[in-house]
């Protein structure tokens, strides 16, 4: 009878959530200490351990599907059988959590831990630490999980095994991007989140193609003067005649070029530039802090902005300042710039 009053109670103290479980679920409330045998906060954390590394396998956070995770510390002294290992997420210690979940192998120089099938959700944060120390050592080596890396203006060779089965799009992707000189595996990120690499994808929300063109885009990407084809009228057309159409082909690449993967391509990238030009002008700028106006933190917005539009970044970037990701109604912008960088940096050689 205990047990069932006290049932309740363990469910609702399973918080806080982390991708590896909960710090204080059950099955954890019940061992001795769920922390460290030791106080990190008493040694000197360094960057750099003369000897020692900490490397992890995905290089980056892997935000756009569930990836194995190993956590590779390698020291040229030798292991010890109790090291001083610590993890944190969000500032929490969740050593012990780690080592239930964990596969852990340790040899004379190197301990790995291996977590199958690591889910890190793209809208959340996910600041993970790893600190190793030597025994009668002070100094411990810190090592971050970094967030996926991908610059719109950093040139990059894609990957050769990543979209092998898209062997043509992969060479089209390369030549345009080239050609706009742009990031090639920002481009693949983007197709691979937009549409699955599919060049008839249509959505409910009328977007089409390869880079999901929507009617409003097609306007900015064919404001020049352009001989590409377009069926009349289709930005009129219910979602499910004009997803009837495309699947039968009524409407097809030769009468809609959205639906070509070539200038779907390079339609996507003629609208990333309408972005740019969009952020360049003074009035729109302004709204962007200093250190947000160029590399990642700008490649954030633009991604943003391609997939909510401007505007609303821009409401944000005024009402938010650099926190701008954490308004409510740009969740969804947050999911789409985790998921497109962490393609990109799957997609890049390095």
């Amino acid at each position: 009878m205990r047990l069932l009053l006290i049932l309740p109670f363990l469910v609702n103290c399973a918080g806080p959530y982390t991708p590896f479980g909960s710090a204080y679920a059950p099955a954890n409330l019940f061992t001795k200490d769920n922390t460290t045998q030791f106080a990190p906060e008493t040694n000197e954390i360094s960057p750099e351990l003369i000897g020692a590394s900490i490397s992890y396998i995905p290089k980056y956070q892997a935000l756009h599907a569930s990836k194995d995770f190993k956590i590779i510390i390698n020291d040229i002294r030798k292991i010890s059988t109790n090291p001083k290992v610590t993890f944190l997420y969000n500032g929490q210690d969740i050593s012990k959590l780690i080592e239930q979940v964990s596969t852990k192998v340790i040899s004379k120089n190197k301990i790995i831990y291996k977590i199958e099938n690591l889910t890190l959700p793209p809208n959340e944060d996910h600041h993970f630490v790893v600190l190793y120390g030597r025994d009668n050592d002070n100094q411990l080596l810190v090592k971050n999980y970094p967030y996926p890396k991908c610059d719109y203006s950093k040139e990059t060779k894609l990957s050769k095994t990543s979209i092998q089965e898209k062997a043509k799009i992969k060479k089209a992707i390369e030549s345009i991007t080239k050609s706009y000189k742009i990031n090639s595996a920002l481009v693949a990120g983007l197709i691979a989140q937009e549409s699955s690499f599919n060049p008839k994808a249509v959505s409910w929300a009328k977007a089409v193609g390869l880079t999901q063109v929507t009617p409003v885009a097609e306007q900015q990407i064919l404001t020049e003067d352009s001989d590409w084809s377009i069926y009349p009228n289709w930005g009129r057309m219910p979602a499910s005649i004009l997803k009837t159409y495309i699947q039968t082909g009524k409407i097809n690449k030769d009468n809609d070029w959205k639906l070509n993967p070539e200038t779907s391509i390079e339609g996507g990238i003629k609208y990333l530039n309408y972005l740019e030009y969009f952020w360049s002008r003074p009035q729109n700028k302004e709204a962007i802090p200093l250190h947000m106006r160029s590399g990642e933190l700008y490649t954030s917005i633009l991604l943003a902005s391609y997939n909510s539009g401007p505007s609303r970044v821009k409401r944000r970037l005024l009402s938010h300042g650099k926190d701008w990701l954490r308004a409510h109604d740009l969740n969804e912008a947050k999911k789409y710039i985790g998921n497109v960088k962490s393609y990109c940096s799957h997609f890049t050689i390095e």
